[in-house]
């Protein structure tokens, strides 16, 4: 995710420097904090109670929602500038979060079939 940020903001300073934002640094910042709680709070929950553990990725889903819906009104409250573009690069921050995220559990998923 450091990666895609970094690269995103290069691309846009770069070849779009219209559409660079000034709180481009925070969104792969965010994303990636959230990766790692959500990756940290799974690595120690209980995994032998499957029930218990799905209840809690859903509970870890919805709190990431949470946070990034309070991320998108603070800059709405706050900034108020280039909102139509902002939730562009953010979407796309999202989307692009939500396809490494769900690579990172296949291959999770992968290894413990398999040592199965």
């Amino acid at each position: 995710m450091v990666i895609l940020g970094w690269g995103g903001w290069f691309i846009l300073k770069k070849f779009v420097p219209e559409m660079n934002l000034g709180w481009y640094p925070y969104l792969p910042a965010t994303f990636l904090a959230l990766g790692l709680l959500l990756t940290t709070v799974l690595e120690k929950v209980d995994k032998t109670n499957q029930r218990k553990l799905v209840n809690i990725y859903m509970l870890l889903k919805m709190s990431k929602l949470a946070v990034v819906l309070a991320f998108i009104l603070a800059y709405y409250v706050l900034v108020k500038v280039n909102m139509k573009l902002f939730l562009l690069v953010f979407a796309v921050y999202y989307l692009l979060y939500l396809l490494l995220e769900f690579y990172a559990f296949y291959i999770t998923e992968k290894k413990i079939k398999q040592s199965k």
